[in-house]
Protein backbone atom coordinates (compact mmCIF):
# COMPACT_ATOMS: atom_id res chain seq x y z
CA UNK A 1 0.00 0.00 0.00
CA UNK A 2 1.31 3.52 -0.39
CA UNK A 3 0.97 6.37 1.96
CA UNK A 4 1.70 10.14 1.61
CA UNK A 5 3.58 12.20 3.89
CA UNK A 6 3.16 16.71 3.63
CA UNK A 7 6.23 18.58 4.64
CA UNK A 8 5.42 21.96 5.04
CA UNK A 9 8.94 23.10 5.44
CA UNK A 10 9.67 22.20 2.10
CA UNK A 11 6.32 22.00 0.69
CA UNK A 12 7.15 18.74 -0.83
CA UNK A 13 5.52 15.35 -0.50
CA UNK A 14 7.03 11.98 0.34
CA UNK A 15 6.09 9.37 -1.41
CA UNK A 16 6.13 5.96 0.86
CA UNK A 17 5.33 2.18 -1.08
CA UNK A 18 5.10 -1.03 1.32
CA UNK A 19 4.63 -3.97 0.05
CA UNK A 20 5.34 -7.79 1.17
CA UNK A 21 8.68 -9.16 -0.20
CA UNK A 22 10.52 -5.85 -1.22
CA UNK A 23 11.87 -3.00 0.30
CA UNK A 24 10.48 -0.14 1.22
CA UNK A 25 10.45 2.59 -1.43
CA UNK A 26 10.87 6.48 -0.19
CA UNK A 27 10.99 9.39 -3.13
CA UNK A 28 9.92 13.28 -2.40
CA UNK A 29 8.00 15.27 -5.28
CA UNK A 30 6.63 19.02 -5.60
CA UNK A 31 3.01 17.92 -5.56
CA UNK A 32 1.09 15.28 -4.57
CA UNK A 33 -0.24 14.46 -7.89
CA UNK A 34 3.42 13.45 -8.94
CA UNK A 35 4.02 11.08 -5.73
CA UNK A 36 0.31 9.47 -6.38
CA UNK A 37 1.42 9.26 -9.96
CA UNK A 38 5.20 7.63 -9.07
CA UNK A 39 3.53 5.15 -6.18
CA UNK A 40 1.21 4.08 -8.78
CA UNK A 41 3.90 3.13 -11.01
CA UNK A 42 5.93 1.37 -8.31
CA UNK A 43 3.25 -0.63 -7.08
CA UNK A 44 2.28 -2.08 -10.37
CA UNK A 45 5.95 -2.96 -10.93
CA UNK A 46 5.75 -4.83 -8.13
CA UNK A 47 1.84 -6.77 -8.99
CA UNK A 48 3.94 -7.67 -12.10
CA UNK A 49 7.25 -8.75 -10.49
CA UNK A 50 9.07 -6.18 -12.66
CA UNK A 51 10.05 -4.10 -9.92
CA UNK A 52 14.18 -3.30 -9.52
CA UNK A 53 15.40 -1.42 -6.76
CA UNK A 54 17.13 1.61 -7.89
CA UNK A 55 18.69 3.04 -4.63
CA UNK A 56 21.89 1.87 -5.31
CA UNK A 57 21.90 3.30 -8.87
CA UNK A 58 20.75 6.80 -7.17
CA UNK A 59 23.63 6.76 -5.03
CA UNK A 60 26.37 5.66 -7.06
CA UNK A 61 27.77 8.18 -9.40
CA UNK A 62 29.31 7.09 -12.76
CA UNK A 63 33.13 7.72 -11.83
CA UNK A 64 32.53 5.50 -8.86
CA UNK A 65 30.77 2.85 -10.76
CA UNK A 66 33.38 3.00 -13.14
CA UNK A 67 36.38 2.57 -10.56
CA UNK A 68 34.42 -0.42 -9.41
CA UNK A 69 34.94 -1.88 -12.37
CA UNK A 70 38.17 -1.03 -12.88
CA UNK A 71 39.02 -3.91 -10.76
CA UNK A 72 37.02 -6.37 -12.91
CA UNK A 73 38.84 -4.90 -16.20
CA UNK A 74 42.60 -5.49 -14.87
CA UNK A 75 41.70 -9.31 -15.34
CA UNK A 76 40.94 -8.50 -19.03
CA UNK A 77 43.40 -9.09 -22.12
CA UNK A 78 43.10 -5.66 -23.04
CA UNK A 79 43.56 -3.84 -19.91
CA UNK A 80 45.83 -1.36 -20.81
CA UNK A 81 43.39 0.17 -23.35
CA UNK A 82 40.46 -0.49 -21.71
CA UNK A 83 42.14 1.71 -18.92
CA UNK A 84 42.47 4.56 -21.23
CA UNK A 85 38.78 4.98 -22.04
CA UNK A 86 38.00 4.38 -17.91
CA UNK A 87 40.37 7.36 -17.39
CA UNK A 88 38.27 9.42 -20.41
CA UNK A 89 34.99 8.61 -19.17
CA UNK A 90 36.32 9.77 -15.34
CA UNK A 91 37.13 12.98 -16.63
CA UNK A 92 33.42 13.71 -19.04
CA UNK A 93 30.86 15.78 -18.18
CA UNK A 94 28.65 12.57 -17.02
CA UNK A 95 31.35 11.03 -14.36
CA UNK A 96 29.58 12.90 -11.62
CA UNK A 97 26.16 11.97 -12.64
CA UNK A 98 24.09 8.75 -10.99
CA UNK A 99 23.43 6.08 -12.84
CA UNK A 100 20.32 5.51 -12.39
CA UNK A 101 20.00 9.14 -14.20
CA UNK A 102 21.64 8.06 -17.21
CA UNK A 103 19.70 8.20 -20.21
CA UNK A 104 20.03 6.87 -23.82
CA UNK A 105 20.05 10.43 -25.15
CA UNK A 106 22.92 10.86 -23.37
CA UNK A 107 24.85 8.66 -25.22
CA UNK A 108 23.35 9.84 -28.27
CA UNK A 109 24.89 13.57 -27.82
CA UNK A 110 27.83 11.80 -26.62
CA UNK A 111 27.99 9.70 -29.93
CA UNK A 112 27.49 12.70 -32.25
CA UNK A 113 30.07 14.94 -30.47
CA UNK A 114 32.56 11.95 -31.11
CA UNK A 115 31.29 11.83 -34.82
CA UNK A 116 31.67 15.68 -35.19
CA UNK A 117 35.35 15.06 -34.03
CA UNK A 118 36.36 13.00 -36.30
CA UNK A 119 36.05 9.51 -34.70
CA UNK A 120 35.09 6.50 -36.48
CA UNK A 121 31.93 4.78 -35.54
CA UNK A 122 34.04 1.61 -34.24
CA UNK A 123 35.79 3.43 -31.55
CA UNK A 124 32.85 5.09 -30.33
CA UNK A 125 31.25 1.32 -29.63
CA UNK A 126 34.48 0.69 -27.56
CA UNK A 127 34.00 3.79 -25.70
CA UNK A 128 30.22 2.52 -24.52
CA UNK A 129 31.50 -0.83 -24.47
CA UNK A 130 33.01 0.23 -21.36
CA UNK A 131 29.99 2.13 -19.81
CA UNK A 132 27.90 -1.30 -21.52
CA UNK A 133 30.95 -3.67 -18.98
CA UNK A 134 29.60 -1.85 -16.01
CA UNK A 135 25.41 -2.79 -16.56
CA UNK A 136 27.18 -6.58 -17.63
CA UNK A 137 29.43 -6.99 -14.26
CA UNK A 138 26.97 -5.35 -11.82
CA UNK A 139 23.26 -5.59 -10.86
CA UNK A 140 22.36 -1.70 -10.28
CA UNK A 141 18.50 -2.15 -10.40
CA UNK A 142 18.66 -0.17 -13.83
CA UNK A 143 19.23 -0.96 -17.83
CA UNK A 144 21.88 -0.69 -19.68
CA UNK A 145 21.73 2.92 -21.22
CA UNK A 146 24.42 2.68 -24.13
CA UNK A 147 22.02 -0.32 -25.88
CA UNK A 148 19.96 1.71 -27.76
CA UNK A 149 22.73 4.38 -29.02
CA UNK A 150 25.06 1.48 -30.04
CA UNK A 151 22.39 -0.01 -32.33
CA UNK A 152 22.90 3.40 -34.47
CA UNK A 153 26.89 2.87 -35.18
CA UNK A 154 27.83 1.12 -37.79
CA UNK A 155 29.54 -2.28 -38.17
CA UNK A 156 33.42 -2.17 -38.44
CA UNK A 157 34.62 -2.35 -42.13
CA UNK A 158 35.98 -5.49 -42.48
CA UNK A 159 39.69 -5.21 -43.65
CA UNK A 160 40.68 -6.13 -46.48
CA UNK A 161 44.07 -5.00 -47.41
CA UNK A 162 46.28 -7.52 -49.01
CA UNK A 163 50.14 -7.38 -49.34
CA UNK A 164 50.72 -7.26 -53.27
CA UNK A 165 54.36 -9.16 -54.36
CA UNK A 166 56.16 -5.79 -55.18
CA UNK A 167 54.82 -4.55 -52.09
CA UNK A 168 56.21 -7.49 -50.23
CA UNK A 169 59.60 -7.12 -52.03
CA UNK A 170 60.34 -3.87 -51.24
CA UNK A 171 59.53 -4.31 -47.59
CA UNK A 172 61.44 -7.64 -47.10
CA UNK A 173 64.64 -6.17 -48.87
CA UNK A 174 64.26 -3.00 -46.59
CA UNK A 175 63.78 -5.39 -43.62
CA UNK A 176 66.51 -7.11 -44.28
CA UNK A 177 68.63 -3.67 -44.48
CA UNK A 178 67.92 -2.51 -40.99
CA UNK A 179 69.66 0.58 -40.85
CA UNK A 180 70.85 2.37 -37.68
CA UNK A 181 73.68 5.21 -36.56
CA UNK A 182 74.95 2.03 -33.88
CA UNK A 183 75.14 -1.34 -36.00
CA UNK A 184 74.76 -3.03 -32.18
CA UNK A 185 71.48 -1.36 -31.76
CA UNK A 186 70.18 -2.65 -34.76
CA UNK A 187 66.85 -4.80 -34.46
CA UNK A 188 68.01 -8.12 -36.27
CA UNK A 189 64.70 -9.67 -35.38
CA UNK A 190 62.52 -8.11 -37.30
CA UNK A 191 62.60 -9.54 -41.08
CA UNK A 192 62.28 -13.20 -39.02
CA UNK A 193 59.75 -12.01 -36.95
CA UNK A 194 57.45 -10.47 -40.21
CA UNK A 195 58.42 -13.70 -42.23
CA UNK A 196 57.10 -15.65 -39.02
CA UNK A 197 54.32 -14.13 -38.62
CA UNK A 198 53.19 -14.34 -42.79
CA UNK A 199 54.07 -18.19 -42.26
CA UNK A 200 51.94 -19.29 -39.55
CA UNK A 201 49.06 -15.99 -39.20
CA UNK A 202 50.11 -15.80 -35.70
CA UNK A 203 49.67 -12.06 -33.58
CA UNK A 204 52.29 -10.34 -32.56
CA UNK A 205 52.07 -11.05 -28.63
CA UNK A 206 51.91 -14.55 -29.73
CA UNK A 207 55.45 -14.36 -31.02
CA UNK A 208 56.73 -11.32 -29.04
CA UNK A 209 54.51 -11.09 -26.02
CA UNK A 210 53.33 -8.24 -24.74
CA UNK A 211 55.51 -5.32 -23.04
CA UNK A 212 54.85 -4.30 -19.41
CA UNK A 213 53.27 -0.97 -19.03
CA UNK A 214 53.32 1.31 -16.52
CA UNK A 215 50.90 4.67 -15.98
CA UNK A 216 51.80 8.16 -15.01
CA UNK A 217 51.15 6.63 -10.96
CA UNK A 218 53.98 4.30 -11.87
CA UNK A 219 50.84 1.60 -11.02
CA UNK A 220 51.53 -1.69 -13.60
CA UNK A 221 48.61 -1.35 -15.57
CA UNK A 222 49.69 -5.14 -17.89
CA UNK A 223 53.11 -7.39 -17.21
CA UNK A 224 54.97 -8.57 -19.71
CA UNK A 225 54.32 -12.11 -21.70
CA UNK A 226 57.07 -13.68 -23.11
CA UNK A 227 55.99 -14.61 -26.47
CA UNK A 228 57.00 -18.17 -28.09
CA UNK A 229 59.84 -19.83 -26.14
CA UNK A 230 62.19 -22.32 -27.17
CA UNK A 231 60.88 -24.66 -24.83
CA UNK A 232 57.35 -24.69 -26.63
CA UNK A 233 59.07 -24.99 -30.55
CA UNK A 234 58.80 -28.96 -31.95
CA UNK A 235 61.15 -29.21 -34.63
CA UNK A 236 60.55 -32.76 -35.58
CA UNK A 237 56.74 -32.06 -35.00
CA UNK A 238 56.54 -29.00 -37.16
CA UNK A 239 54.52 -27.50 -34.59
CA UNK A 240 54.97 -24.53 -31.79
CA UNK A 241 52.72 -24.19 -29.01
CA UNK A 242 51.51 -20.12 -28.12
CA UNK A 243 50.70 -19.60 -24.29
CA UNK A 244 47.79 -17.66 -23.34
CA UNK A 245 46.49 -16.27 -26.55
CA UNK A 246 43.79 -13.90 -27.00
CA UNK A 247 41.44 -15.64 -26.05
CA UNK A 248 42.91 -16.79 -23.30
CA UNK A 249 43.95 -20.31 -24.27
CA UNK A 250 46.70 -22.33 -25.05
CA UNK A 251 47.08 -23.32 -28.89
CA UNK A 252 49.03 -25.84 -31.31
CA UNK A 253 50.19 -24.30 -34.33
CA UNK A 254 51.71 -26.11 -37.13
CA UNK A 255 55.05 -24.90 -39.04
CA UNK A 256 55.85 -24.35 -42.49
CA UNK A 257 58.80 -24.89 -44.20
CA UNK A 258 59.02 -21.46 -44.26
CA UNK A 259 58.74 -21.00 -40.75
CA UNK A 260 61.04 -23.74 -39.66
CA UNK A 261 63.87 -22.10 -41.78
CA UNK A 262 62.98 -18.73 -39.18
CA UNK A 263 63.37 -20.68 -36.05
CA UNK A 264 66.58 -22.05 -37.66
CA UNK A 265 67.68 -18.34 -38.45
CA UNK A 266 66.36 -17.61 -35.56
CA UNK A 267 68.48 -20.23 -33.56
CA UNK A 268 71.82 -19.12 -35.04
CA UNK A 269 71.00 -15.71 -33.89
CA UNK A 270 70.99 -16.73 -30.40
CA UNK A 271 72.16 -20.23 -29.98
CA UNK A 272 70.63 -20.63 -25.99
CA UNK A 273 67.83 -22.54 -26.85
CA UNK A 274 66.21 -21.26 -23.50
CA UNK A 275 63.50 -18.26 -23.07
CA UNK A 276 62.08 -16.10 -26.15
CA UNK A 277 62.45 -17.40 -29.72
CA UNK A 278 62.77 -13.86 -31.09
CA UNK A 279 64.31 -11.69 -27.96
CA UNK A 280 62.78 -8.53 -28.59
CA UNK A 281 60.16 -6.47 -27.69
CA UNK A 282 56.77 -5.48 -28.92
CA UNK A 283 57.35 -2.07 -28.78
CA UNK A 284 60.64 -2.09 -30.80
CA UNK A 285 59.22 -4.43 -33.69
CA UNK A 286 56.44 -2.03 -34.41
CA UNK A 287 59.05 1.30 -34.58
CA UNK A 288 61.58 -1.08 -36.77
CA UNK A 289 58.53 -2.21 -38.90
CA UNK A 290 57.11 1.68 -39.05
CA UNK A 291 60.75 2.78 -40.05
CA UNK A 292 61.30 -0.37 -42.42
CA UNK A 293 58.04 0.50 -44.71
CA UNK A 294 58.82 4.29 -44.78
CA UNK A 295 61.93 3.62 -46.16
CA UNK A 296 60.45 1.09 -48.34
CA UNK A 297 57.99 3.42 -50.00
CA UNK A 298 60.73 6.26 -50.18
CA UNK A 299 62.91 3.36 -52.22
CA UNK A 300 60.09 2.92 -54.08
CA UNK A 301 59.64 6.38 -55.60
CA UNK A 302 63.27 6.45 -56.15
CA UNK A 303 62.90 3.36 -58.63
CA UNK A 304 59.82 5.64 -60.31
CA UNK A 305 57.26 4.18 -58.69
CA UNK A 306 53.31 5.83 -59.17
CA UNK A 307 51.17 4.04 -57.31
CA UNK A 308 50.24 6.63 -54.16
CA UNK A 309 48.82 3.85 -52.43
CA UNK A 310 52.20 1.69 -52.32
CA UNK A 311 52.23 0.66 -48.41
CA UNK A 312 49.98 2.76 -47.84
CA UNK A 313 47.86 1.47 -44.38
CA UNK A 314 49.33 -1.54 -44.57
CA UNK A 315 49.86 -2.74 -40.61
CA UNK A 316 51.55 -5.58 -38.90
CA UNK A 317 48.57 -7.23 -37.85
CA UNK A 318 47.49 -7.26 -41.48
CA UNK A 319 50.17 -10.12 -42.00
CA UNK A 320 48.20 -12.34 -39.77
CA UNK A 321 45.31 -11.59 -42.78
CA UNK A 322 47.68 -12.65 -45.46
CA UNK A 323 47.99 -15.32 -43.86
CA UNK A 324 44.78 -16.56 -43.24
CA UNK A 325 44.38 -15.52 -47.13
CA UNK A 326 47.10 -17.46 -48.78
CA UNK A 327 46.83 -20.50 -46.83
CA UNK A 328 42.80 -20.89 -47.75
CA UNK A 329 43.88 -21.67 -50.89
CA UNK A 330 45.28 -25.00 -49.79
CA UNK A 331 43.17 -25.97 -46.69
CA UNK A 332 39.96 -26.56 -46.02
CA UNK A 333 37.72 -24.09 -42.50
CA UNK A 334 38.44 -26.87 -40.71
CA UNK A 335 42.25 -27.00 -41.24
CA UNK A 336 42.36 -23.30 -41.56
CA UNK A 337 41.29 -22.83 -37.89
CA UNK A 338 44.30 -25.02 -36.85
CA UNK A 339 46.50 -22.99 -38.61
CA UNK A 340 45.51 -19.36 -37.29
CA UNK A 341 43.74 -19.89 -33.99
CA UNK A 342 40.04 -18.66 -34.58
CA UNK A 343 37.66 -20.07 -32.36
CA UNK A 344 34.44 -19.61 -35.06
CA UNK A 345 34.18 -19.47 -38.85
CA UNK A 346 31.99 -16.11 -39.15
CA UNK A 347 35.54 -14.21 -37.13
CA UNK A 348 38.02 -16.53 -39.18
CA UNK A 349 36.01 -15.48 -42.84
CA UNK A 350 37.09 -11.65 -41.59
CA UNK A 351 40.67 -12.28 -42.14
CA UNK A 352 40.01 -14.29 -45.39
CA UNK A 353 40.32 -11.85 -47.87
CA UNK A 354 40.49 -13.18 -51.65
CA UNK A 355 42.62 -11.10 -54.15
CA UNK A 356 42.75 -11.01 -58.04
CA UNK A 357 44.85 -14.07 -58.23
CA UNK A 358 42.72 -15.95 -55.73
CA UNK A 359 40.04 -15.89 -57.60
CA UNK A 360 41.96 -16.84 -60.88
CA UNK A 361 43.30 -19.81 -59.21
CA UNK A 362 39.52 -20.58 -58.36
CA UNK A 363 39.28 -20.55 -62.02
CA UNK A 364 41.51 -22.42 -63.48
CA UNK A 365 40.27 -25.34 -60.70
CA UNK A 366 37.19 -24.82 -62.65
CA UNK A 367 38.60 -25.96 -66.06
CA UNK A 368 40.11 -28.29 -64.77
CA UNK A 369 36.85 -29.98 -63.44
CA UNK A 370 34.87 -29.13 -66.91
CA UNK A 371 38.06 -30.46 -68.51
CA UNK A 372 37.48 -33.92 -65.99
CA UNK A 373 33.82 -34.59 -67.10
CA UNK A 374 33.70 -33.66 -70.62
CA UNK A 375 36.32 -36.79 -70.95
CA UNK A 376 34.07 -38.88 -68.63
CA UNK A 377 30.83 -37.52 -71.12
Amino acid sequence: MASFKYYEDSGKWQAIVRKKGYPTQYKMHLTKFDAEKWATLIESEMIRSVFRDDKEASETTLSDALTRYEEVAKKNKGYSMEKVRIEVWKRGKLAKRAISTLRSKDFDEYRDQRRTDGISDATIRNDLAVIAAIFKHFDYGVSNPTAKTVKTLALAAKRSRRLSALEQKYLMAQLDNTQCSDPKRANKWIPLVTRFAIETAARISEIIGKDRIIDKDEVVISTATPGLIWENVNIEKCIVKFIDTKNGENRFAPLSPAAIECLEQARKLNPVLRGQVFPTTNSAIKQAWQRAKKRAQDQYKVDGGMDPDFLVDFRFHDNRHEAASRWSRDFDIKQLKMVTGHKDIRSLMRYVNPDEDDVALIATKMAEVHKLNTIAA
